[in-house]
């Protein structure tokens, strides 16, 4: 079966068919996943070395494994469109979703595009060169970017709590006619479709004869805000033989310290910046969702933890759902020099250029490692999103400053992958415009949220 085809298999039988009917969800699964995807596969697995393999999730239009997930939900997002609103799709990114949502959300035509905007806040001094150009890139006229002078907890923090405010998105909806929502992964329109990666890289496995249907495998993934881990516990919970969903950590290691201890400790606790962006955070959501799965569905449980966070900066997890986390889900961290040095290693040893991300997922696999089942590593994106961490890692020299050079550099120094040439594409487009930026003030972004909708076609006249 082909991407699609286990796409389509998978989802319908997550959404009712009242809902998406089979023919309309087959109709936005080929769109999704067709030729903006360099690689027929859509997201194939290489191996990589010894019993190691990787899921290569970097194949579509914005080189992150985001893209798995946002070329869909846009689609499914304006199909259930009530038709008489405008939506404005708030994100807060840590560098790929913003990319991803733009160009996921710009494939819409007609009336659909013209009642849907995307506003995107991201910290201005956390993401790469190259994942800001990347958001640069997208010209339409119902998207915009906005840096921020803080950290991507303070972005999505702002965004949640504009959905908590009632008087704000009534008095949106009664003015203007416009929604507010969301593309990041606390959506479940944006997490569902990551599962089926997870599923389809298991089949790929049994397809080339690495393990025999029914068969278990390890996982390991980066870990951020813990959706795309969250999605491996789901594909595990539906019946895909993962043995161990593993979270992988940067030095900020918030995850792993919360899935080895229970104790979720933001005092005193500053975001420290690292070579694989994507990841810094220190507030996750979707452990939001992990603890409401652990504890049979308890809303009132997580309601009263995050709370306790949100006015006391830490809570301690009972040690029985302790128990049933770490049954699902294992972790560990990996340092600065541990990151740069496995790039080195592995590009030595196999002629595979890993970005950092990756990199952080390998270190702790080798850690975990046993042996008796295969390993396969999310590549959440691609090394050229990250070249001056990369460059750093293979000790390399006279760094050109075009961001477009620096990915021909990388090129001439691994065998595989190669360079993305949609990405390449945008960043040429990217380099030639600019964007707002903006303090770290609540009220500001707010002011930001109001002005595109009274400045853009979702206002309404």
């Amino acid at each position: 079966m082909t991407y699609p085809e286990r796409a389509l298999v998978l989802l319908e039988k997550c959404i009712h068919p009242l809902d998406i009917s089979a023919s309309d969800l087959r109709t936005m699964i080929l769109k999704a996943y067709g030729s903006n995807f360099s690689s027929e596969r859509v997201a194939p697995v290489k191996h990589l070395i010894h019993n190691q393999y990787v899921l290569e999730l970097f194949h579509g239009p914005t080189a992150s494994f985001k893209d798995l997930a946002l070329q869909l939900m846009p689609q499914i997002f304006a199909h259930c469109l009530p038709p008489m609103c405008n939506f404005l799709t708030l994100v807060a990114t840590s560098g790929d979703t913003g990319s991803a949502v733009l160009s996921g959300f710009c494939q819409l035509t007609g009336a659909d595009r013209h009642r849907t905007g995307v506003l995107v806040f991201f910290p201005e001094d956390g993401v790469s060169e190259i994942q800001k150009l990347q958001m640069m890139s997208h010209k339409a006229g119902n998207a915009k970017v906005v840096g921020v002078l803080s950290d991507f907890d303070f972005c999505q923090k702002a965004i949640k709590r504009m959905f908590g405010e009632s008087g704000l998105t009534g008095s949106l909806a009664v003015e203007y006619g416009t929604v507010l929502s969301t593309a990041n992964s606390i959506n479940w329109a944006r997490l569902l479709p990551q599962v089926v990666y997870h599923s389809s890289a298991y089949l790929d496995l049994c397809r080339d004869g690495v393990i025999g249907f029914g068969e278990p495998v390890d996982v390991c993934i980066p870990a951020g805000n813990f959706g795309n881990s969250m999605s491996a516990v789901y594909a595990k919970q539906m019946g895909v033989p993962i043995r161990r969903v593993i979270s992988a950590s940067n030095h900020n290691r918030i995850i792993s310290d919360f899935l080895t201890t229970g104790k979720y400790d933001l005092r005193g606790r500053p975001l420290l910046a690292s070579h694989s962006p994507a990841i810094d955070i220190l507030k996750s959501s979707n452990l939001e969702r992990f603890i409401h799965h652990v504890s049979d569905g308890s809303s009132r449980l997580v309601k009263e933890l995050f709370t306790f966070l949100d006015t006391q900066k830490h809570f301690q997890l009972p040690k029985h759902l302790l128990g049933r986390m770490q049954q699902e889900v294992q972790a560990g961290w990996c340092s600065e020099g541990d990151c740069l040095a496995a790039i080195h290693d592995v590009c030595t040893r196999t002629g595979y250029l890993m970005d950092t991300h990756t990199a952080v997922a390998k270190v702790v696999a080798d850690r975990l490692l046993d042996g008796s089942c295969p390993m396969v590593l999310c590549s959440t994106a691609h090394y050229g999103k990250f070249a001056p961490a990369v460059f750093k890692a293979l000790q390399i020299q006279d760094i050109p400053q075009d961001p477009v050079e620096q990915l021909k550099k990388l090129e001439i120094s691994a065998s595989r992958p190669r360079v993305h040439a949609e990405m390449e594409k945008c960043l040429r487009d990217g380099g030639r415009r600019g964007h707002s930026v903006c303090q770290a003030d609540y009220s500001v972004l707010v002011e930001e949220v109001e002005s595109m909708i009274q400045d853009s076609f979702l206002k309404v006249v």
